[in-house]
């Protein structure tokens, strides 16, 4: 099936052309010129997860010590497991948390980015309501 032909007095696309420009009603990009795009730092990703992941290790630890001196009998095994599961999630909630704060510094949003300026100024620049 063909195309449906254009109206005589529609102009015609040529390959050629350059795309509609776009209308005035659209809003700007929110790109700001002066700010580049960062990328994400896996590197700074992954250590703030190791630091992490150390301390739920080391309240693992803890925890271990404190379990192993009461009158309970837990099992070497479940204290393995356990270690290991407050380990992994110091992880990954550290990896996320500085996922989430580089991303946030690297939005071109300036409406994401009006909370980080308006802390300096003790609230003043926040709406009331």
């Amino acid at each position: 099936m063909s195309p449906a032909p254009l109206a005589d007095d529609a102009p015609r696309p040529h390959p050629d052309d350059p795309p509609p420009a776009e209308s005035s009603q659209d809003p700007p990009p929110a790109v700001d010129p002066e700010r580049p795009l960062r990328p994400l730092s896996g590197g700074r990703v992954v250590a703030s997860g190791l630091v992490t992941g150390s301390a739920g290790l080391a309240i693992a630890q803890f925890l271990r010590t404190v379990v192993t001196h009461t009158p309970v009998r837990v099992s070497e095994r479940t204290l393995f497991w356990d270690t290991i599961l407050v380990s992994g999630f110091g992880l990954v909630a550290g990896m996320a948390l500085e996922a989430v704060r580089q991303l946030q510094l690297s939005s071109p949003d300036p409406e994401y980015q009006q909370g980080r300026r308006s802390r300096g100024q003790g609230g003043q620049g926040r709406p009331k309501g």
